[in-house]
C-alpha cells in the first residue's frame, strides 16, 4: 500500500550506514552491527494491533485500521463541555462525533447522520456539547488504504491547550517498508540510549492538557522507556514498564537520573514493596496507580555539550526471580549501575520486548528514547533545543554479543505521560535523530528493513521477502526448465536488478542496499530437429530461442563421391508430433522458430553409370558405343542383344538388363557367333570345295 509522501520521512533507498563511525557511548565489548532478519519475528497487524489507553476523561493511543474498519470511543459529556481531538494518520481517515442514536445507526451502516465530521491525515480541533448525554467519537478508514492512527480524545469543561507528544525515537514493532506495513517483534536483555545535549532551554507553559503543570519550570527529561515481559512459573505473562530517565535543568545544568517500574500486566495491576526490592520504594499515585522509583543527583553539574548513555538490562536470577539493572555511563567511562531491582515472582524467563501487540493494560509494547516534560504528566516547551539521540538493543538474545540500532524509527513516543511542545525530530541515521526546537511533525522516519521481490514469469509469481540492510542473498535458478522433453524448454537468460542492471551468471550473490526487485528472465526455446541424409544440415539442429529465424540452404546437387550424388527435392517440415506442416521445394528456406519443428530433407539419389561397347549397341532404344550418365536409383537400363560382322566374323552380345542401385561401369562383352559365321561361310566353302574337286578331277581326266 502506498502511503502519502507528506506523512513519511523515508531515507533514500541506498543508505549505507557507517555504524562504527558513530559517536556511540557503550561498553567496549560490544560490536555494532545490523542483525540478520531472522533475529526478528515477522507478525501481522490485526484489529488487536492497537495501543489504547483510557484515563479519567481522556483516551488515546495508536490504532490500526484497514479499509472499512473503525474505532469508537464512547463517554458521557455535559452540556457546554468540549470534546477535543488530535488525530494523525498515515493515510486519510474520517472523524465522526455522534450521539447515541446516531451511533446506533452508524454501526448498522448508516453514516449519513452525525453531529460533526472531518476527514484528513492531521486533524486538531474541538466540538462543544450542546446537550448532556452519551457521545461517541469514531475514527473510520473509509478509503482504500490501511492506516496507522495516532489519536488523543479528551473531555473538558473549558478550552484546553493543544495536545503535545514526547518526541524522539520510538520503535513500535511496525515499519513502513516500501509503502507497506511490516510488523515484527524481537526480544533482548539490554537497551542503550545515547544522549548528547548540545543546547537546551525549556520552560513549562501555564497549563498542560494533562492538568499538571509547574509554570516557568526549566526542567525537562530524556527517557529510555522499555517493556519487560515476565513469564511466570505459574504460566502467566506479566508486563513491566521500565523507565531509565535523565532529568535536566536547562537553566543551571543540574542532572538527576531516575528509574521507574510500573506494572503493565493489566489495568489494575499493582506493585508491592514486599515483592519488589531495590534502592527505591513502591508508592501509589491517587491510591490506584503503583510505581517503583529511585533517583540520584549527578555531580558535578553538567556543562554543554553533555553526553550520557542510559542502560537498561534485564534477566533471570539463579533462584528464578526477574531482575532489572538501571545504569548510566559517560564517554569512555564504565557503566554505573545505580539501581538493581529484583521482582520476587518465580519465573521461567524475563526479557525486554518490542511488539506491535499491546501490553496487558493496552499500552504499547515498545522501546522509546524521547525528550519530554520532566515528571508527573507535565509538559514543557522547547525554547532552544538541540539534543542528539541514539537508541540501540543487544542481540542475539540471550547471548547479546552485538548492538544494533532499533530497526524502525517513529519520531513520537506514546506510553509516557510527559510531553513537549515546539520540538521537531530530524533523522540522522538508523536509530539516530536530533530533537530540535521547531514545529512538531509526527512521522515515520526510517527502517533498515528492506524488501526483496523476486519475480518469476514461469509460474507467474511475485514473492516479496523482508531482509535487513547489507544482507547477502544468493539466487541460484536452474539453467533450464523443461516444458516438453526434447521439444520446448525455458533457458535462464539473466537476472534483471531493479529493472536496469543485468546479471548473466546462473548464481547471483547480491548485497542488499535498498528495496530490490529481481526479475528472473527466461527465454523460451524450441527444439529444431533436422534429418538430412547428406549430413550438410546436421549441425543446424538444436535449441533455438522463440522467434529466431533459421535459414535452410542445400545445394541442388550434392556429390557424395564414388559415383553417387544427391539431387535436392524438398524440405518436409513437421510440427513435432503432428502431421506435415509445410513442404518447401526451394532449396533455400527460412523457418521462424515459434514451435518445435522437425525438418526432413528429401533427396533423390543418383548413380553414375558408364557402359562401354566396342561396337554400337542399343541402350533403351538409343544406339551408342559409350554411355556415361547419372541415373536414379532403381532406374532400369536395357542393352538390346546385337550382332555385328567384323574382320570376317560375326560377333554377338546377348543383351543386358541393368537395375541401377549403385555406381556401374559396364563393358559390353562381344563373342564370336559361330552359327552366323559358319552359316555365312558354308556356301562359300561348299562352292570352293566343288570347284576344287572339279579342277582336280579334270586334271586327272586329261
Amino acid at each position: 500500500m502506498e502511503l502519502p509522501s507528506n506523512s513519511l520521512g523515508l531515507l533514500p533507498l541506498l543508505i549505507i550506514i557507517a555504524l562504527l563511525g558513530m559517536a556511540l557511548i557503550t561498553d567496549a565489548s560490544y560490536v555494532v552491527e545490523v542483525p540478520p532478519v531472522n533475529v526478528f519475528n515477522e507478525t501481522h497487524l490485526t484489529v488487536n494491533s492497537s495501543f489504547v489507553y483510557t484515563y479519567a476523561n481522556m483516551s488515546g493511543g495508536i490504532i490500526y485500521l484497514r479499509p472499512g474498519w473503525y474505532y469508537p470511543y464512547g463517554f458521557n459529556a455535559s452540556a457546554g463541555s468540549y470534546i477535543y481531538y488530535n488525530i494523525w494518520s498515515t493515510s486519510m481517515v474520517t472523524l465522526y462525533i455522534l450521539n447515541g442514536q446516531e451511533y446506533g445507526k452508524f454501526i448498522s451502516g448508516n453514516v449519513s447522520e452525525y453531529l460533526y465530521s472531518m476527514t484528513g491525515t492531521d486533524m486538531v480541533g474541538y466540538y462543544q456539547v450542546r446537550k448532556s448525554g452519551t457521545y461517541y467519537v469514531v475514527i473510520s478508514d473509509n478509503g482504500l488504504e490501511s492506516s496507522l492512527v495516532l489519536f488523543t480524545i479528551s473531555i473538558s469543561g473549558s478550552p484546553t491547550p493543544k495536545w503535545a507528544f514526547p518526541m524522539g525515537i520510538a520503535d513500535y514493532g511496525i515499519a513502513v517498508v516500501n509503502g507497506t506495513y511490516f510488523a515484527y517483534d524481537y526480544i533482548t536483555n539490554e537497551f542503550i540510549g545515547n544522549v548528547t545535549i548540545y543546547k537546551a532551554l525549556t520552560q513549562e507553559p501555564s497549563a498542560c492538557l494533562s492538568g499538571y503543570a509547574e509554570p516557568g519550570s526549566n526542567w525537562f527529561s530524556v527517557q529510555l522507556n522499555t517493556v519487560m515481559v515476565v513469564n511466570t512459573a505459574g504460566g502467566q505473562t506479566q508486563y513491566y514498564w521500565l523507565q531509565n530517565v535523565v532529568w535536566f535543568d536547562s537553566l543551571n545544568g543540574t542532572v538527576w537520573v531516575v528509574d521507574n517500574v510500573w506494572n503493565f500486566s493489566s489495568i489494575n495491576s499493582v506493585l508491592s514493596n514486599a515483592t519488589v526490592s531495590g534502592n527505591g520504594v513502591v508508592y501509589s499515585l491517587n491510591n490506584s496507580i503503583y510505581v517503583y522509583e529511585y533517583l540520584v543527583e549527578l555531580t558535578p553539574k553538567a556543562s554543554l555539550p553533555f553526553s550520557i548513555s542510559l542502560v537498561t538490562r534485564t534477566g533471570l536470577s539463579s533462584n528464578g526471580y526477574p531482575w532489572i539493572s538501571f545504569g548510566y555511563l559517560y564517554t569512555n567511562g564504565s557503566i554505573t549501575w545505580y539501581d538493581n531491582i529484583t521482582i520476587k515472582v518465580p519465573a521461567v524467563s524475563a526479557y525486554m520486548e518490542v511488539s506491535p501487540m499491546p501490553t496487558g493494560n493496552g499500552l504499547p509494547d515498545d522501546a522509546e528514547l524521547i525528550v519530554a516534560g520532566p515528571w508527573n504528566w507535565e509538559c514543557t516547551t522547547a525554547k532552544s533545543l538541540n539534543t542528539s539521540l541514539m537508541l540501540y538493543f543487544a542481540w542475539p538474545y540471550p547471548s547479546d554479543e552485538y548492538l544494533s540500532p532499533v530497526p524502525a524509527t517513529w519520531d513520537f513516543g506514546e506510553d509516557t505521560g510527559e510531553t513537549i511542545y515546539n520540538a521537531h525530530v530530524s533523522l540522522i541515521n538508523y536509530g539516530e535523530a536530533d530533537v530540535l526546537n521547531g514545529p512538531e511533525e509526527l512521522s515515520f522516519l526510517s527502517t533498515y528493513f528492506i524488501p526483496l521481490t523476486i519475480i518469476n514469469p514461469l509460474n507467474e509469481s511475485s514473492i516479496t521477502n523482508i531482509y535487513t540492510i547489507n544482507s547477502t542473498v544468493t539466487i541460484n535458478e536452474p539453467m533450464t526448465v523443461t516444458v516438453v522433453p526434447n521439444e520446448s524448454r525455458y533457458l535462464l537468460a539473466d537476472y534483471v536488478i531493479n529493472g536496469t542492471y543485468t546479471i548473466t551468471s546462473r548464481t547471483l550473490h547480491l548485497v542488499l542496499q535498498g528495496p530490490t526487485s529481481i526479475y528472473i528472465n527466461y527465454t523460451l526455446q524450441y527444439m529444431l530437429t533436422i534429418e538430412d541424409p547428406s549430413g550438410l544440415l546436421s549441425g543446424l539442429g538444436g535449441w533455438y530461442d522463440s522467434g529466431d529465424v533459421v535459414t535452410l540452404s542445400e545445394p541442388l546437387v550434392y556429390n557424395l563421391g564414388n559415383g553417387t550424388r544427391l539431387l535436392f527435392r524438398s524440405y518436409d517440415i513437421y510440427l513435432t508430433g503432428t502431421e506435415l506442416s509445410n513442404l518447401v521445394i526451394n532449396n533455400t528456406a527460412r523457418i521462424s522458430i515459434n514451435s518445435p519443428y522437425t525438418v526432413i530433407v528429401n533427396w533423390t539419389r543418383q548413380y553414375l553409370v558408364i557402359i562401354h561397347s566396342k561396337y554400337p549397341v542399343s541402350i533403351n532404344g538409343t544406339e551408342t558405343t559409350n554411355l556415361t550418365g547419372w541415373f536414379y536409383g532403381g532406374e532400369e537400363l536395357a542393352v538390346a542383344p546385337a550382332t555385328v560382322f567384323s574382320d570376317g566374323l560375326f560377333l554377338s552380345e546377348p543383351g543386358l538388363n541393368i537395375t541401377v542401385d549403385k555406381p556401374l561401369n559396364v563393358d559390353v562383352r562381344w563373342s564370336i557367333n559361330y552359327v552366323f559365321t559358319v552359316l555365312t561361310y558354308l556356301p562359300l566353302i561348299i562352292i570352293i570345295t566343288i570347284i576344287t574337286m572339279y579342277i582336280t578331277r579334270k586334271h586327272h581326266t586329261t
